[in-house]
């Protein structure tokens, strides 16, 4: 089937599927959100954009100045407004651009998300614009990141970019990607991303997103990891005036043995915010290791569903899931939904679940020490929060923790 022919295809059972439901979280009405917004101009600098844009992206990772970086991507609504990068051996493509590649069409585009899925995968292929593609080549290892924003502005907007990355052999790729909503927009995000980890390559990709009190975020990502390969996603959700809807269950395939994926999520529910978030990992090559963190926050009537799943189909393989849930008000509520699934015996799963308050006897200490309660509840909040990710550069480290210390900020 050429390019053509399958573009058509995805089309076809894109327009079929624009009525389905997805499994989780809340159904919303499509129809409010497709329609002509505003474009924005290119600039030749992140600089350049208005200083209440670069601020919003700061907060979200977003190094305006570039500095160690090995590229920059941003896109404003529908359009991509930069697009640069430092480092010679990586591409750096729109979307757009790479659907002139028969090759990436062939084997990259929509072969691990079904575009049929649900309304969102459907709708992001019919009326979605933008998205970045990354690759490396064999064995190149890039010890700084590349930064891609992701930023709604206009009024009820339906941002829908879809991202591929593929490492090669042996090659390292730091991803930073940082998603926010203006405080005076309306919009949905149902971003889509891809990911080949192929043989002893290895990629790290750290997600800060900051949505407001009317924004509904239904991201959909799959990776697939080969023989020895490391696949490592950081999630973290600051939105400090809470956010109206979040669902995403990002899943991941260890194919090839002796391979390896690390989740985590960071995410803080307050207002009336209904969060399902979790991650998923089959383990289908021997000898590989899964591991699922999740860090959750509620606090006034927020409502948060924490997910895990890990399923092993593969001899001398590990799993292990920890859950913990902190309420801070009576209002709210958590849900932590770990699962182990084996379908053969020589595995090794495990999992731990928690959900509580602060105690007292430790707020107790901290005023003794001299801090105000709001102080000492906050230090012991940065704590719960800190989440210590296998094999992260010191600079995304330093980037996790800002972020933390933004998104707790007032609790």
């Amino acid at each position: 089937m050429g390019s053509r022919a399958r573009i058509e295809a995805l089309n076809k059972r894109a327009s079929e599927s624009l009525a389905f439901k997805p499994k989780y979280g809340p159904d919303i009405e499509l129809s409010k959100y497709l329609k002509q917004i505003p474009h924005s101009e290119k600039v030749d600098r992140i600089n350049a954009l208005p200083e209440t844009l670069t601020s919003k992206m700061q907060n979200i990772g977003i190094d305006t100045k570039e500095e160690s970086k090995a590229g920059s991507y941003v896109q404003l609504d529908h359009d991509i407004v930069y697009k640069k990068r430092f480092y010679p051996n990586v591409e750096l493509l729109t979307l757009e651009e790479a659907l002139n590649d028969e090759d990436f069409v062939e084997n990259y585009y929509w072969r691990l998300i079904d575009v049929g899925q649900d309304k969102f995968t459907a709708a992001a292929q019919l009326y979605g614009h933008g998205g970045y593609v990354i690759k490396t080549e064999e064995e190149q290892k890039l010890d700084v990141p590349i930064q891609a924003c992701l930023l709604i502005k206009s009024p009820e907007a339906f941002q829908a970019p879809h991202n591929v990355i593929v490492a090669e052999a042996g090659s390292t790729l730091h991803v930073v990607t940082g998603c926010a909503v203006m405080p005076e927009s309306v919009g949905l995000h149902a971003g889509i991303t891809e990911f080949y980890v192929k043989r002893n390559a290895t990629v790290t990709f750290t997600m800060i997103h900051d949505w407001n009190k009317v924004s509904d975020v239904r991201p959909r990502t799959t990776a697939v990891v080969e023989e020895g390969g490391v696949f490592i996603n950081n999630y973290i959700n600051l939105s400090p005036s809470g956010l109206r809807s979040l669902q995403a269950y990002p899943t991941v395939v260890l194919k090839g043995d002796n391979s390896r994926a690390f989740m985590s999520s960071i995410v803080i529910g307050s207002a009336s915010s209904y969060i399902d978030l979790g991650s998923a990992i089959t383990i289908m090559g021997k000898g590989s290791k899964a591991e699922i963190v999740s860090r959750s926050i509620s606090k006034d009537q927020a409502q948060i569903v924490a997910r895990a799943r890990i399923t092993a189909q593969a001899p001398n393989s590990k799993g292990h899931i920890e859950c913990r849930g902190l309420m801070l008000s009576d209002g709210s509520r958590i849900w932590a939904v770990p699962e182990l699934d084996s379908t053969i015996k020589d595995v090794e799963l495990t999992h731990e679940a928690a959900v509580g308050r602060l105690a007292e006897d430790e707020i107790f200490y901290l005023l003794s020490r001299g801090m105000s309660r709001d102080e000492a509840v906050s230090t012991l909040v940065r704590g719960f929060l800190e989440v210590k990710v296998p094999g992260l550069p010191r600079m995304l480290e330093e980037q996790i923790k800002l972020a933390t210390d933004i998104s707790t900020k007032g609790l």
